[in-house]
């Protein structure tokens, strides 16, 4: 584990854009699903490759795993039907399911392992879906951040139809014995993005050092605007994030007979590179600039004992700028970065949360900042991992750079030296907060009475200052 920072003298002026993630808040980080009325089967468009949509890029209807808890706690046994989950009320637990041939999966969504039904067959039997089974949906139109339900009632309708009640499962009903340990990057494919800001471009970058398969692209988002500040002014900013999310699951229920599972994990990693640019004349503010570039959301689907265990990651880009004074700046700045969140659990000693600060790398600059004041740049990530549509841990991860400027300065790391009237101070820093929801019950793990708050990371290093008057 390290921090680093380029030491170059143009470190001076620079800004940090603040990166990504997903509301920290509970209710914004929880999915807006149907609470009212069964959702249809109808498929939404797909998001990856269109930016204004936040729909999950499901176009048909993968087939759900039906599986039968073991009382002796070895995995759940597949039963060897397959369904589809056409629609489902989260609220009320009612669920439409499809059975026989016509449940077989025509398309998968996007995912990071085989989207396999164990014993899946092209034929089924009316009683195809029995009370007291589970069923494991990967994402479908109805359930775009998957399911895992226990059936607890089923009227049979007309056609390979099914009615059924159900109540929310629990993973260790489903894995029971099993011990699973994953560290996954999502595809960037996969990943929906809704545009917070005009204009907001869109594609996919060659991972740097290559990469196979779902791994091998970057998810780039390109943003140019204008936002306006207090007395009228405005600032212009340009920015360009390129992203490598990952999620981390495993699960240990090889103790389940004595006492509970015996530990469990989900975290969340994100390495990122930044460029921004911007050009502004600010007034001292306590409340430093936020804009919102994008939210993103996926739901990579990972096999475990041949069953679907979906985890839904969130993440929510901010670029962030602010002053405790008059300062005129324009500056060019990049950002590398790896970090990391995740939540573990041990028997005996229950749930812990744990941040990694990873690296940080500071690049070159090129800026001209005139004033006497403090300026903060940074890129800001919002981010929260769960299961199942339940979420689990949320944090905030904020890479930023303070420089302190008295006059004027003027940087160039291309080769030119700084040209410095006053004196200039640059102080990189890292600050990474959050908190485990008590709702991750969705493991099967002993409850907590309330949230656990992550323990606040916060570390600051000096970059090269000058004072001097050519």
């Amino acid at each position: 584990m390290s921090i680093r920072s380029r030491a170059l003298p143009a470190l001076a002026a620079t800004l940090l854009l603040a990166a990504t993630g997903c509301a920290a808040s509970a209710p914004a980080a929880e999915p807006a699903l149907a609470a009212a009325a069964l959702t249809t089967e109808t498929a939404p468009a797909p998001a990856a490759t269109a930016p204004s949509s936040t729909e999950p890029a499901v176009t048909t209807t993968p087939a759900a795993a039906v599986a039968t808890p073991a009382a002796s706690g070895k995995p759940a046994a597949g039963t060897g039907k397959a369904v589809a989950l056409l629609a489902y009320d989260p609220a009320s637990g009612r669920a439409t399911l499809r059975t026989g041939a016509a449940a077989k999966p025509t398309g998968t969504p996007r995912s990071t392992g085989p989207s396999h039904t164990p014993g899946a067959s092209a034929t089924a039997a009316p009683d195809t879906v029995r009370t007291g089974q589970l069923i494991a949906s990967p994402p479908t139109p109805a359930a775009p951040r998957g399911a895992l339900v226990a059936v607890t009632g089923v009227q049979k309708t007309e056609g390979d139809r099914v009615e059924v009640t159900t109540r929310p499962a629990e993973v260790a009903e489903l894995l029971g014995a099993t011990a699973t340990e994953q560290h996954t990057a999502i595809d960037a494919h996969g990943i929906r993005v809704q545009p917070l800001v005009k204009d907001l471009k869109v594609g996919f970058t060659a991972r740097p050092g290559g990469g196979n398969g779902t791994a091998s692209a970057q998810l780039s988002l390109d943003a140019s605007t204008s936002v306006p500040l207090p007395g009228g002014a405005k600032a212009d900013l340009a920015a360009g994030i390129r992203l490598d999310p990952s999620v981390d699951f495993s699960y240990d229920g090889r103790g389940i007979l004595k006492g509970g599972i015996e530990k469990a994990r989900v975290g969340f990693g994100l390495g990122a590179h930044a460029d921004w640019k911007v050009s502004a004349t600010l007034a001292a503010n306590p409340t430093p600039l936020r804009v919102p570039l994008a939210k993103l959301s996926a739901s990579p689907v990972l096999t475990v004992a041949g069953f679907p265990v979906v985890v839904n990651l969130d993440l929510t880009c901010y670029l962030t700028v602010g002053a405790d004074g008059k300062l005129t700046v324009e500056a060019e700045q990049n950002l590398d970065g790896a970090w990391s969140v995740h939540a573990d659990y041990a028997k005996g000693k229950g749930w812990t949360t744990t941040a990694d600060p990873g690296t940080t790398t500071v690049g070159p600059v090129r800026a001209r900042l005139s004033g006497n004041a403090a300026l903060r740049t940074g890129l800001t990530a919002e981010a929260s991992v769960g299961l199942y549509n339940t979420v689990g841990v949320a944090a905030g991860i904020e890479p930023y750079l303070r420089t302190q400027v008295a006059g004027s300065v003027t940087l160039d790391t291309t080769g030119k030296p700084p040209h410095v009237e006053g004196s200039w101070t640059n102080t990189a820093g890292l600050d990474i907060n959050g908190r485990l929801y008590a709702q991750i019950k969705i493991l099967g793990t002993p409850l907590f009475k309330a949230d656990l708050p992550l323990p606040a990371f916060h570390r600051e290093w000096p970059l090269p200052s000058l004072s001097t008057t050519r």
